[in-house]
This record gives structure tokens, C-alpha cells and sequence, in this order.
């Protein structure tokens, strides 16, 4: 009877190895992630010595991200970010600027790596990259601009639904803004240093 016992015992656990292992074996390297949250800047555009700083207002952010697993627990990622925050013009502006409206467009694209730890259940993760980031001003005399940026971010992600996840991350993006795209008056225009945080709450998909 031990030896029936033992015998059973053994082949559940081989069935269960070669199971785990088709598992894993047929899952996809590659995770499609979709998440929604606020884009919430930190850095005055342009500071002024009144203290009646240009500066954005935090706003919402939807961001695609594309992830391939190159190593354990390190995978690639694509990411491009567009976020939709409002400007406060100070007394650094021309007066007679006006509208048409305070909206701004504001996006990024960045590539990096992304670091894992854990194999299952909730999962910390760090991002390191960088790429471009841009703005588009919906204002009278100001240009567009395109500059780099950093992207640093932690979050969370854990196991949902079959090849659903769900995640939460905290993104640093840091740039800077050229002073001279907007109509400014009385002052020495010069690259103004960037620190923006990027909260986001998503779902990923890995396809099999």
C-alpha cells in the first residue's frame, strides 16, 4: 500500500511539474498594458521674481505600453503617455496674450527597461528610460517644442483573470521647458528644469 502511495504521489507531482512547465511555455512574452490617471507637474514654467509664476495645473493622463521579456524578471518597454493639463500664465507673459483657450497637450515617448521581482502573485517593479516629450499650447504666440526626458517610475503589479493583470504606478518624469516658445516679456529666457509625477491605475494583457 506505501508503495502504491508513493508511486501516486510521484506521478501527481510529475503531471503537475509538466503542466506548470506547458504553462509557462505556451505564455507570451510580450504584455500589452492600458492605464488612465493624473499627470501632476511640479516646476513652474516660468518663475517669477513677484512669485506670479507661469505654471501647469495637473490634469488627466492615458498612457499604451508595450512590454517583451528579454530576461528573468527584466523586460523591455514602449511607452507613449498623453496627458491634458491647463496653463496659469503669470506675470512673465505678454498682457495682451489671450486664448483661445488654457488647454495644453502634453505627451511623451520613452523605452527602457523594466525590473521585476517576485514570480507570482503581487510583483514590485522598477522603470529606467528615457525618450522625448512634448507640448502643444492652445495659447496666442506660443510654440511647440519637443525635449528629453527621463523616466523613472515604481509600481505594483499583480496576477488577476488568466492573462489579465492589474497595475499602479508612480512615474518621475524629468525635463525641461524652453522659455522661449511663449510670449514672455522682462525677462532672460533660458531652459526652466522639469519634475513631473505620472499616478496611473491600468490592466495588462498577456496573449497567448
Amino acid at each position: 500500500m506505501s508503495g502504491m502511495l508513493s508511486f501516486t504521489a510521484g506521478a501527481l507531482l510529475i503531471v503537475s511539474a509538466a503542466s506548470a512547465q506547458n504553462q509557462q511555455a505556451n505564455q507570451s512574452d510580450w504584455r500589452i498594458n492600458a492605464s488612465a490617471g493624473a499627470y501632476v507637474p511640479f516646476s513652474s514654467l516660468i518663475k517669477a521674481a513677484d512669485t506670479n509664476d507661469t505654471r501647469l495645473a495637473a490634469g488627466p493622463a492615458f498612457s499604451l505600453e508595450g512590454l517583451y521579456l528579454v530576461a528573468d524578471r527584466v523586460s523591455a518597454f514602449a511607452t507613449a503617455l498623453l496627458a491634458f493639463p491647463t496653463i496659469k500664465l503669470g506675470s512673465s507673459i505678454q498682457p495682451a496674450v489671450a486664448g483661445p483657450s488654457n488647454q495644453v497637450t502634453l505627451g511623451s515617448f520613452t523605452a527602457g527597461a523594466m525590473l521585476s521581482a517576485g514570480d507570482g502573485g503581487i510583483r514590485p517593479t522598477l522603470r529606467l528610460g528615457g525618450g522625448l516629450k512634448f507640448y502643444s499650447l492652445d495659447l496666442t504666440g506660443a510654440d511647440d517644442q519637443v525635449r528629453p526626458t527621463v523616466d523613472v517610475g515604481l509600481g505594483l503589479r499583480g496576477v488577476g483573470i488568466g492573462a489579465i493583470e492589474g497595475a499602479i504606478e508612480l512615474r518621475y518624469l524629468l525635463s525641461s521647458f524652453d522659455q522661449s516658445k511663449l510670449p514672455t516679456r522682462g525677462i532672460l529666457v533660458q531652459d526652466q528644469r522639469q519634475n513631473d509625477l505620472v499616478l496611473s491605475v491600468g490592466i495588462g494583457l498577456r496573449p497567448h
